[in-house]
């Protein structure tokens, strides 16, 4: 079945079917009507390639994951944010390519660049981690392709951005601790080149100072956003020399749930004995820490918003870029302090 064929069963011009199948809209409802009728009965499949080069457009989204960010293979954070990128593209009638930018590699990170970025072959990317020193992010952020950046990027404007409020939601999280009385309160962070790590260790510094609490930096380790990191940094601050902090706010839930594996191994439990706050409210460790407090984010609507966005920035590539803020809130299980409140529906 093709065109003409499809036109003579809809009793239409080929033209008009082209117009359909590519979605223009300068087709009639009656028309297209009878149109969408013959493709059902006909059970007509539009072939890519030519759809491609009749409309200039591939139907595909880039996902770009910095290789830098050697967490993503463990860390439980990413297949929920590509499942709701995947979810909108399905729902949008676009393909996905996810790509992993070669790790401290410029000549492959600049085949990809050429090869896939400037030889057009999606009609946007999404791009997953604001690493502050990553060239290709810059070039992509003054290319003509469409980008949309999850997180936030301080120099670079031009970018349409979906993010959550990392430091204010920190330094809630952080004033929460200060509520139950704790004033040693410590911090593990992420990895100090990524915007999302830089922002909650800014919020963590922001309710000390606003408490009139001194910065102890003995008390701030930065880790790499892994289980594995958390627990030893978890042990270096339950052996401090300066004794044991009374809190500790983590910049992940999976550094949260390294952290109570080094408390359990101290013969400690939380809070009785140190209280924890963590970040980004994964099912994964509520399932094995129930009582984990700590600072929910809706990671699946990141990826979706983050599809829709560029979908915008596809349709009206003049428009100034947008900054999308999701909300976020905290679920107070137990290990803070505070009795298990938490809306038992964990996921945004």
């Amino acid at each position: 079945m093709n065109l003409e064929e499809l036109g003579r069963l809809a009793g239409v011009s080929r033209s008009t079917v082209s117009r359909v199948v590519n979605g223009d809209a300068r087709v009639s409802p009656d028309a297209r009507s009878r149109v969408e009728d013959a493709i059902r009965a006909s059970g007509y499949v539009p072939h890519a390639a030519a759809r491609s080069l009749a409309s200039n457009r591939t139907r595909i989204l880039g996902l770009l994951i910095p290789g830098a960010v050697g967490f993503i293979f463990s860390d439980p954070y990413f297949p929920k944010l590509v499942q709701g990128v995947v979810d909108a593209c399905n729902a949008a009638d676009y393909g996905m390519m996810l790509m992993m930018e070669p790790a401290d590699d410029p000549v492959a990170s600049e085949r990809i660049y050429q090869r896939v970025f400037r030889g057009r072959h999606l009609d946007g990317v999404i791009l997953t981690t604001s690493l502050l020193d990553d060239p290709l992010i810059e070039r992509l952020a003054t290319d003509t392709l469409p980008a949309v950046l999850i997180g936030r990027h301080p120099s670079l404007p031009s970018l349409t951005t979906v993010d959550v409020d990392n430091r204010g939601a920190s330094c809630r999280a952080v004033q929460h601790l200060l509520g139950h009385g704790h004033r040693r309160v410590a911090h593990v962070a992420g990895p100090l080149d990524i915007m999302a790590a830089i922002d909650r260790s800014d919020g963590y510094r922001d309710a000390l100072t606003g408490a009139g609490i001194p910065i102890d930096d003995s008390l701030v380790i930065e880790c790499d956003f892994t289980e594995a990191s958390g627990r030893d940094a978890m042990r270096r601050l339950l052996a401090h020399p300066d004794g044991r902090p009374d809190a500790v706010f983590c910049g992940s839930d999976s550094m949260a749930a390294g952290g109570f594996r080094a408390i359990a191994e101290f013969g400690l439990s939380a809070p009785c004995d140190i209280a924890v706050m963590g970040f980004d409210g994964l099912e994964q460790h509520a399932v094995s820490f129930p009582h984990l407090s700590t600072v929910v984010q809706p990671i699946p609507e990141l990826g979706r918003s983050a599809v829709g966005a560029l979908l915008n920035r596809i349709a009206s590539p003049d428009e100034p870029a947008a900054r999308l803020m999701l909300p976020t809130r905290l679920a107070l299980r137990g290990s803070c302090g505070c009795l298990n409140d938490d809306d038992p529906d964990l996921a945004p």
